[in-house]
């Protein structure tokens, strides 16, 4: 019984390490923060409200755009961000 379990937990604990590596490749490669969405299962539990954007799903991408502007002015400055 041992035998067989131990294969799996190696395979099924690889995968999540993996999972979580190219997350956070993604996340260097499009610096894009997580988020949620809206009216997904919150809306079917009666949370009308969205906690991420508010219920203005434009606000993620203005934010996202702020920064990257931000992020292209300290480049031509010659700062990291």
């Amino acid at each position: 019984m041992l035998s067989q379990l131990l294969p799996m937990l190696a395979i099924t604990f690889t995968v999540f390490m993996l999972f979580f590596i190219f997350m956070g490749i993604g996340y260097m490669v499009n610096k894009k923060p997580l988020r949620g969405s809206c009216g997904g299962v919150a809306k079917l539990m009666g949370n009308e409200k969205c906690s991420y954007c508010g219920d203005d799903p434009n606000k993620c991408d203005s934010l996202i755009a702020e920064q990257q502007e931000n992020a292209l002015k300290a480049a031509q400055l010659g700062k990291s961000v």
